[in-house]
């Protein structure tokens, strides 16, 4: 679906990415997992244009412009950007609106996806850290994307809301067949979502690996990450 070639980006003399190279495929959740500073919300700027590369290229397996493709592509980094004083609906029809898209019934059905179809006339910034989340992967989700990019989705919301986030993320790239990448720090959490794994320290790509070839390792993702990866050069 998208190649990632010798993709690097520096921020005055250090290093945010060097030499990426990835394939993303087609129905596949990526956990991007990483200590902070790492590169991983540099590399997701780069694939949503918020970034631009020194040198590398991300491309199109059917040879379409990326550009183009960034259109059928969705991304929430760090945090959503969401109007505190009006409602999820209201949200939903501006970033609708932004996208080109008035099917009020959809954004419906998008806000019961994400469980804040009961949430009324309730105001935004009445609303958790987890479903202020929810809301900006509804609002992500407005244009039908074909890959979603979520950035620590997970970040500061409760365990229970952490669970529902898996449990809708999982529904909707089953449902839909939309491609996942997603950041956590919540390893425990990520293992049970993603099929695949981008481990990444210091800007490098250190290990790509899926689940299964991952459980058959005998670890989990915490054991595996400290062994491999924070471990990875020491001595």
């Amino acid at each position: 679906m998208l190649k990632i070639t010798n993709l690097n980006k520096k921020y005055k003399n250090v290093s945010a990415v060097e030499d990426f190279n990835l394939e993303i495929e087609n129905g596949h959740i990526y956990g991007v997992v990483g200590p902070n500073g790492a590169g991983k919300t540099t590399f997701f700027k780069m694939m949503a244009g918020l970034a631009a590369p020194d040198s590398g290229e991300i491309t199109v397996s059917t040879g379409e412009p990326l550009e183009k493709y960034r259109e059928k592509m969705s991304f929430m980094i760090e945090s959503p950007y969401l109007y505190d004083s009006m409602t999820a609906f209201e949200n939903m029809k501006i970033i609708g609106g932004i996208k080109g898209v008035t099917d009020e019934n959809k954004m419906r059905n998008l806000l019961e996806l994400v469980k804040l179809d009961g949430t009324g006339k309730k105001k935004v910034k009445e609303f958790s850290l987890g479903m202020r989340q929810r809301l900006g992967i509804a609002c992500a989700l407005v244009s039908n994307p074909e890959v979603l990019v979520l950035d620590e989705p997970m970040n500061g919301v409760d365990p229970e809301g952490i669970v529902a986030l898996r449990e809708m993320l999982l529904k909707l790239c089953k449902d839909k067949n939309i491609t996942l990448l997603v950041s956590s720090h919540i390893l425990g959490e990520l293992f049970q979502l993603a099929t695949d794994f981008i481990f990444i320290k210091e800007g490098r790509i250190l290990k790509v690996i899926d689940k299964n070839t991952l459980e058959d390792t005998g670890d989990n993702l915490e054991e595996f990450y400290m062994k491999e990866i924070i471990g990875h050069g020491d001595g």
